[in-house]
């Protein structure tokens, strides 16, 4: 299989954990002229966002945005963690935008939900440091315990810990983190000298990653970031983030060939990538 070129050696591609908000842009239908809702340009040129903060009205729902103005020629807006956020060109009036919004209100409304509902995914998973708290691992379910020893019983699914009784939150979530990645490295290894055995590369240097934007990510000077909450995750989700980085190592894009590695690496890898997008890490 070819490798990347000579001089892609600052070239990095990620794969990320959580969804970028959901973004639409819409061409306005008429230009108008500037009301007393349109912001003074600034100096810089830089867009530049009202004083207050306008509301939405939707059937059912009060939704704030924020809206920036720029010079842009399309009005776009977006959901996520942060809200609704929508970006206008300058001359474009307020009705105008909230007419748009107005028109694609069912829209907002399944993806305001969507966004909820995971936050309130997150908000049930976060871990409470006791004797007795339990925590995913390895796509099951791990029950942390004190005891005099670090001692991990698998076929019991519980994780030892030498803590006094009354450590606090810090003691046990450091305890509980040092571990994990240890897990990950000794686990994440092996699989990452399998798959690249498969896609004819040398095995890449392995690196832990604790960053929280991103699942792995590959670099054509030959080191894969693996974030070390993937093991969290079942085996075989992991496996699919590991292929998808080695993919990379042969074709540094997402284009065609690139999938098509992927499926040589992992067939039916479509199954594993649809988990990852609906998977959710507890917040320590």
């Amino acid at each position: 299989m070819p490798r990347p070129p000579a001089n892609a050696a600052a070239q990095q591609l990620s794969l990320f954990d959580a969804p970028a908000p959901v973004a639409v842009a819409v061409a306005p239908t008429m230009p108008a002229a500037p009301s007393e809702s349109t912001p003074k340009r600034s100096n810089s040129g830089k867009p530049t966002a009202l004083a207050t903060g306008p509301v939405l009205q939707l059937p059912g729902l009060q939704l704030p945005y924020t809206l920036s103005r720029s010079r842009r020629r399309t009005i776009g807006f977006s959901i996520g963690t942060q809200g609704l956020r929508v970006a206008a060109p300058k001359w474009v009036t307020v009705a105008e935008i909230e007419g748009v919004l107005q028109g694609r209100s069912d829209w907002i409304s399944r993806k305001w939900r969507e966004v909820q509902g995971r936050e309130q995914r997150l908000a049930a998973l976060k871990v409470q440091w006791q004797d007795g708290a339990e925590l995913p691992f390895l796509g099951g379910t791990l029950r942390l315990r004190l005891g005099p020893t670090l001692r991990h019983d698998e076929p019991a699914a519980e994780l030892w810990l030498p803590l006094p009784p009354s450590a606090n939150d810090d003691q046990w979530r450091d305890t509980v983190q040092a571990w994990l990645q240890t897990q990950a490295r000794t686990r994440f290894a092996p699989r990452l000298a399998h798959f690249s055995a498969q896609a004819g590369v040398a095995t890449p240097k392995l690196r832990l990653s604790g960053a929280h934007t991103r699942w792995g990510s590959a670099s054509s000077r030959g080191v894969v970031s693996l974030n070390w909450r993937l093991v969290h995750f079942s085996p075989s989700v992991i496996d699919y983030v590991i292929a998808h980085e080695v993919a990379h190592l042969v074709e540094m894009n997402h284009g065609p060939r690139f999938w098509a590695v992927v499926g040589q690496l992992l067939p039916g890898f479509e199954v594993q990538r649809e988990q990852l997008r609906e998977a959710l890490v507890p917040p320590m």
